[in-house]
């Protein structure tokens, strides 16, 4: 059976994209950051190898980064109390993009930050079984 691996970004700063990741929403670099001459560097992050995070610093002459029309963002569950988290981040100078709120089924918190590279990523509490 086909399964869902990982989504891969490419990132303008290798370094602080890792810390923000691991240091803060919780993640854990599970290899890299790895150099591939002529081609890019490569590291990956996640709760597990089920699901991950690609990141990718190309290393070939390209015009700078910018988001495309057709893609939205990424989604991380995070662990204990969201709104306290989005606090931290706050602190810290992560973007706050929306919330804390509940979701719109109202079951669980919210939240949308923004990456070093300009993505959106959703936090949200884990889901209740």
């Amino acid at each position: 059976m086909s399964r869902y691996l990982h989504t891969s970004i490419f990132v303008s700063d290798m370094p602080e994209t890792i810390d923000f990741y691991t240091k803060r929403l919780g993640l854990k670099l599970l290899d890299g950051p790895n150099h591939f001459p002529g081609n890019a560097d490569m590291a990956f992050v996640g709760a597990d190898w089920n699901a991950y995070i690609e990141l990718v610093y190309d290393l070939e002459e390209h015009p700078p980064y910018a988001l495309g029309n057709r893609y939205e963002h990424l989604a991380v569950e995070v662990d204990g109390d969201l709104p306290a988290l989005c606090e931290r981040l706050r602190a810290e100078g992560v973007k706050i993009l929306s919330g804390p709120k509940k979701s719109p089924g109202g079951t669980r918190w919210i939240a949308f930050v923004e990456d070093p590279n300009g993505i959106p990523v959703e936090l949200l509490e884990p889901k209740s079984r």
